[in-house]
């Protein structure tokens, strides 16, 4: 969504006219940031219905036995959710999206949109299913390796924490390499994001790139 909405954008002259009031990078910052405050948003709608839906349910004679019956599973669920586990679902969202922005810059047209977006969306297909298969193996070193690696992480981490097999030093070094990656991603696509996006020829996903950095 966010690689089509860029590219329809890209499309018309609206670009030219707004990056004659303001620079790119902030252009840039502000998209980011509206689909950062979206995720808050939802999280804080689930957790507020949630929170809703068991105290009434606590509350209710036919759903009280059944919440206190499985007290313990909703609490454990609860906590794996509430944790460093729900930090690297938002980070890992951000980093997609600041990846997807650059996708869409890259392209004339939004319907080639979801073509520029097929590297992202391998490495979300490789993260996934990597962790699925890899759940049951949290000291696989294939699991550990990628716990580290930035567009890995927010998917193996987790599984390593779900699980207890690692320690809170490990923990914050794949915290602080994922944050450092974006923030390095953040300022580099921000500068190459006018160049990138000024461009309406169709001359390729490398051409154009190359361009927005010669033009940065």
């Amino acid at each position: 969504m966010t690689a089509q909405e860029i590219a329809s954008e890209k499309g018309s002259k609206i670009m030219e006219i707004i990056f004659s009031s303001m620079k790119a990078i902030r252009y840039f910052y502000g998209k980011i940031l509206a689909v950062f405050c979206v995720i808050i948003t939802h999280l804080a709608i689930y957790f507020v219905g949630g929170w809703i839906f068991f105290e009434v349910a606590a509350r209710t004679k036919s759903l009280a036995p059944i919440i206190k019956k499985y007290k313990p599973l909703i609490d454990g669920v609860i906590h794996n959710l509430v944790s460093s586990s729900l930090l690297y679902v938002i980070l890992g969202v951000i980093i997609y999206t600041i990846l997807s922005a650059l996708c869409g810059a890259l392209v004339s047209r939004a319907e080639d949109a979801s073509k520029a977006t097929q590297p992202t969306m391998v490495l979300t297909m490789v993260g996934f299913f990597g962790a699925l298969s890899l759940q049951q193996s949290p000291n696989n070193l294939f699991v550990r390796i990628f716990s580290y690696v930035p567009f890995t992480s927010s998917f193996f981490m987790p599984i390593r924490l779900v699980n207890g097999t690692v320690s809170p030093l490990e923990n914050t070094i794949s915290l602080v390499i994922l944050v450092v990656t974006i923030v390095v991603m953040l300022i580099y696509i921000g500068k190459i994001y006018g160049g990138l996006v000024l461009q309406t020829d169709d001359v390729g996903l490398f051409k154009s790139l190359k361009r927005g950095i010669s033009t940065r």
